[in-house]
């Protein structure tokens, strides 16, 4: 069995620019997202740990309060 469809070569051209536009936009987005953690990483080594857990407790506290404020 043998089957041949044609499709005009204006078609595939068309087609493998939207599939390579597409790609490329994947790509550079999980490149920023990557930079992004880098970055974040990167200041996250410099913090103080006894610091940064304080913090993280005074973010938590807060954050209970104000759940709390909007269940009245």
């Amino acid at each position: 069995m043998k089957m041949t469809i044609d499709i005009p070569e204006k078609d595939l051209i068309e087609f493998g620019r939207e599939s390579i536009y597409q790609e490329m936009n994947n790509t550079l987005r999980w490149m920023k997202l990557k930079t992004s953690f880098r970055r974040i990483s990167e200041a996250l080594k410099t913090t103080d740990e006894k610091e940064y857990y304080n913090e993280m407790e005074e973010i938590r506290n807060a954050a209970w309060e104000e759940y709390r404020k909007d269940l009245s």
